[in-house]
């Protein structure tokens, strides 16, 4: 197809571009150029050239119209001369179609405009029994013949319909290398969807369908046959016929859309599926419909967003009434075709212009089918008024309403304090748009109708005939063709095979196909010019191998003058992250920024970020480069539950203890995760060694998110940590007990004892004596005055013994302490 020179479209807005891009004011005229689908008759015979386009003909004879005149371009010629006569002999190899058309009838063949010459047609083959080569020789008497040296090669010719053309010229003629013609009444073979017939068809949707499925473009399932069969009985029944030659390499979809316009048809995606639909309301027997249209949804107030309410009228340029001068093929049934031109207008404007023209000639073979379109051009012009953009809320027609369909939209306008009008009018939907938010946004194109909502556009097609007059081709004399031709019906000879060609080898080449696996070897990447300036976070530890505990401080110097950190503490469980404090450094920046680890920052990771000075950015400074501890640990180990076999004592079992294994901590802390309901206080702790002693480690206090312990010369290797929640003790009954004066004070502590070799802590009054660490100690019931023996666990500084009792009767009663000899009082 010849490509038309477009009108350049000016827009300030783009709701501007819909008239066009829709079709409203369909494909822009041509400028004033010859029809496309006239051809050179008198012209040199081409040849074709390696990598264009297989023609496909595509076209059917029906009522004495239709057919496609082809000119068809040459493979291969055999060029010989007679010895004595010096008659020259041509013969020529052309490909006349993709697919296997119909046997050509030989008064339908011509060189030039005269019917000459022997042919032959075949398929998926070559067509005569001739081989190629330039046989010319000199002859006495006679000026040499001058024809190409280069006369082609053979080929397999596969799917394609081949004509053989021999004729032979006398020494004087110049008609020798003029082009040949074939007029071709039934064109390529498809399954025609109307009547499910394999046969030659002249049906628009057929054609499609053929280029969709042979381009690969879309799967089958994503074409809507029943769409696609109804935009097919619609043409046909309005006489839309397409007789035309299909062989310009464009896009498919551009080129759909084009030339589906000249068949009042749109290209959608309906459903998620490619269909065709008529421009025109349509009966049930896919006739134009003239009677009263119905909508399939009204839009009012209710659904109407805040402005969500575009209008954009058309301009006064692009709806003066014009004549539209539409080309087309008028096709004799035994002479060449000429090109018609046919001027439509409103009746009473555009008698002297302007005129604008619209070629149909290419594919066009009916009058009527030319004036339709005209009139739809011009009523288009006259009626279509304006464009609609409304954002809607979703509704009913969320799923249902798709491109094409036909709506209202009735607004109230109100003008004054009393003046309320109506916008009330029809749109044809051209395009649908959805937000994330659920609001839908339309592209409408005004509908105009009558006092009984009948389409005014599918009225004025409707009613558009052409004159039926054929205009006489002026041709009279057919002397040159040869005698009986021009009323000769008789079908061409099949004739043909391939000639031996070399291995097919030879112009081939197939990869061995090979295996894709992952990038071997690891990733080298040069060093980020920030990133790699930028310093590790240090800390002040004598022993690296130490881990953090509290109290220590951790610092950070930014890569860069005056420049920042941030101090980050994320949560291990949830991976949020909490701002500790934030430094811009100013002239101090080499100092760098510290922070001192406090009980807060147990159980949490501690990160840093450094930023360099950035005039561009709102903050002033650059994205953040993080930093990590240098040796990627964090200040709190967590521990967890071990069930040694060494244990002697209550262990991890819920509701008791809650423990963990410690590795080879010396002076430095660590901590100890405890069950959620232990509130927070004091709690006692001992260290079972593996061979079954017992070191005290002393009480420590409980966070609420769990227990900090500060080690105090321990060296312990996997052994268990053992806890005993202290109860802060007062008496329950019998009254104040009597306790005798020790040197430092009063000592009174109360149990509820349970058995020997119970575990329990007492807390002293400040200033008691303190026994040692394997002193024995008494306990006296204050009700009865008996004495138990005891021995002290461990006194930490706090002022808190751990007690073993042993050997005593239990019952409900105050204990007081008595120290052993050589105690000496806290200081």
């Amino acid at each position: 197809m010849t490509r038309r020179n477009r009108k350049k479209v000016k827009v300030k807005a783009p709701l501007r571009l819909l008239p066009y891009q829709a079709g409203s004011l369909i494909i822009s005229p041509l400028r004033e150029t010859a029809g496309g689908g006239q051809q050179s008759l008198d012209g040199e015979q081409t040849a074709v050239v390696l990598g264009e386009p297989v023609p496909i003909v595509f076209c059917r004879r029906i009522s004495g119209a239709g057919g496609v005149l082809v000119s068809p371009k040459a493979t291969e010629g055999r060029y010989s001369n007679n010895a004595s006569t010096n008659t020259l002999t041509v013969r020529l190899q052309l490909v006349l179609s993709e697919g296997n058309l119909p046997k050509l009838e030989l008064r339908d063949v011509f060189q030039r405009a005269c019917r000459v010459g022997t042919w032959k047609q075949t398929y998926n083959r070559r067509a005569g029994g001739w081989t190629p080569g330039n046989f010319i020789t000199t002859v006495s008497g006679f000026e040499k013949w001058d024809c190409p040296v280069y006369c082609g090669t053979s080929g397999t010719y596969e799917n394609l319909s081949m004509l053989s053309y021999t004729n032979q010229f006398g020494f004087a003629s110049t008609n020798w290398d003029k082009q040949v013609h074939c007029f071709v009444r039934q064109g390529m073979q498809v399954t025609r969807i109307i009547d499910s017939t394999f046969g030659p068809s002249n049906n628009f949707v057929d054609l499609a369908l053929y280029l969709i499925n042979q381009s690969s473009r879309l799967p089958s399932d994503l074409i809507d046959n029943a769409a696609m069969l109804t935009a097919a009985q619609f043409t046909n029944a309005a006489g839309f016929y397409f007789n035309g030659l299909f062989d310009q390499s464009s896009n498919l979809d551009e080129w759909l859309q084009e030339i589906s316009t000249y068949y009042l048809l749109r290209l959608v995606d309906k459903g998620g599926k490619k269909a065709f639909i008529p421009r025109l309301p349509i009966n049930e027997d896919y006739t134009i419909k003239t009677t009263a249209i119905s909508w399939v949804f009204a839009f009012t107030e209710e659904h109407i967003l805040p402005d969500g309410f575009q209008i954009e009228y058309t301009p006064l340029a692009d709806r003066k009434p014009i004549c539209a001068q539409v080309l087309w093929r008028q096709q004799p049934d035994d002479d060449i075709g000429l090109i018609r031109t046919t001027e439509i207008r409103m009746a009473g404007t555009a008698a002297t212009g302007p005129y604008e023209q619209y070629d149909m000639s290419q594919f066009c073979a009916t009058e009527n089918h030319a004036v339709k379109m005209g009139a739809y051009i011009v009523a288009k012009r006259k009626y279509v008024s304006h464009t609609l953009r409304i954002k809607v809320k979703p509704d009913a027609y969320n799923g249902t309403l798709i491109v094409g369909d036909i709506v209202r939209v009735q607004l109230q306008r109100i003008t004054g304090a009393t003046d309320i009008s109506l916008h009330d009018y029809l749109y044809e939907v051209e395009r649908i748009s959805r937000s994330i938010e659920g609001t839908v946004e339309l592209d409408l194109t005004h509908f105009p109708v009558d006092n009984q909502n009948r389409s005014l556009i599918a009225q004025e097609v409707a009613v558009a005939v052409g004159s039926g007059y054929n205009l006489p081709t002026g041709r009279d004399d057919f002397s040159c063709d040869d005698a009986g031709r021009r009323t000769d019906e008789t079908d061409l000879e099949d004739e043909g095979g391939n000639l031996p060609l070399p291995d097919s080898g030879n112009f081939q080449y197939a990869a061995a196909g090979l295996t894709e696996s992952q990038p071997v070897g690891g990733i080298d990447n040069p060093a980020d010019p920030v990133l790699s300036s930028t310093n590790s976070i240090t800390d002040n530890r004598i022993n690296p191998a130490n881990p953090l505990t509290i109290g220590d401080t951790l610092n950070l110097v930014p890569p860069c003058p005056d420049g920042k950190v941030d101090w980050y503490r994320r949560d291990k469980a949830t991976g949020a992250r909490t701002l500790i404090k934030s430094e811009p450094l100013g002239g101090g920046w080499e100092a760098g920024s510290s922070l001192q680890i406090t009980t807060d920052d147990i159980d949490y990771f501690l990160e840093a970020e450094a930023s360099c000075p950035d005039p561009s950015s709102p903050t002033g400074f650059g994205t953040p480069v993080p930093a990590t501890l240098a040796d990627g640990t964090t200040p709190e180990p967590q521990l967890d539950c071990d069930n040694s076999a060494y244990v002697v004592a209550p262990t991890c079992s819920a509701g008791a203890i809650n423990g963990g294994t410690l590795g080879a901590y010396t002076q430095y802390g660590f901590f100890l995760q405890v069950p959620a309901d232990y509130a927070p206080g004091r709690f006692v702790l001992t260290e079972p060694f593996n061979d079954g002693g017992i070191m005290r480690l002393g009480i420590q206090f409980k966070s609420d998110s769990g227990l900090v312990i500060t080690g105090q010369n321990l060296q312990l290797a996997d052994a268990q940590i053992l806890l005993t929640q202290f109860k802060n003790l007062t008496c329950s009954s019998g009254g104040t007990p009597s306790i005798p004066a020790s040197p430092c004070g009063t000592q009174l502590g109360c149990q509820a004892v349970t058995g020997s070799g119970q575990i329990f802590a007492m807390r002293l009054s400040d200033g008691l004596l303190v026994p040692g660490p394997t002193d024995a100690v008494s306990i006296v019931n204050t009700n009865t005055g008996t004495t138990g023996s005891a021995y002290a666990e461990y006194i930490d500084t706090n002022g808190t013994l751990q007690i073993t009792l042993a050997g005593i009767t239990p019952d409900d009663a105050y204990w007081y302490i008595v120290p052993a000899s050589g105690s000496s009082c806290l200081s």
